[in-house]
């Protein structure tokens, strides 16, 4: 008799957890952006941007001699830049390969105040001017 309470007290459970899993939420539509960034007032030779809305994993542009462009997700994206260079390998890397360290200051990338709203229809005249110190 007790296994059979056991079931019935199981098999109330399953019933009552079933379907109670959120739903995952459908990712925002994405859009084009195109745009530039200076650094100390001069384009930008290379580095990465970021585009990160809410609840998305970020979307990562490459910036080329001043230039980016590429799809993010519409809606506002919280901003930020990266210019990497080379640091002291790892050491727990067998092959010393040089790591990468972030040159720009933390107010551009780790602790962004950076943000833009990119509309359905994408944008092509997003602009940023950080520098080194």
């Amino acid at each position: 008799m007790r296994l059979f309470g056991l079931f019935v007290f199981m098999g109330i459970i399953v019933a009552l957890t079933a379907g109670c899993t959120p739903a995952v939420p459908k990712p925002p539509p994405i859009a084009m952006v195109k745009g530039k960034v200076q650094l100390n007032g001069k384009p930008m030779p290379n580095g990465e941007i970021e585009f990160e809305v809410i609840a998305q994993p970020a979307k990562s542009l490459k910036i080329e001699d001043g230039v980016f462009s590429g799809e993010v997700f519409v809606g506002k994206n919280t901003v930020r830049i990266h210019v990497y260079k080379e640091g002291p390998p790892s050491s727990t890397d067998p092959e010393k390969k040089p790591s990468k360290m972030e040159s720009l200051p933390a107010q551009y990338n780790t602790k962004s105040a950076l943000s833009t709203d990119v509309p359905e229809g994408g944008a092509s005249d997003l602009n940023w001017d950080v520098t080194s110190k």
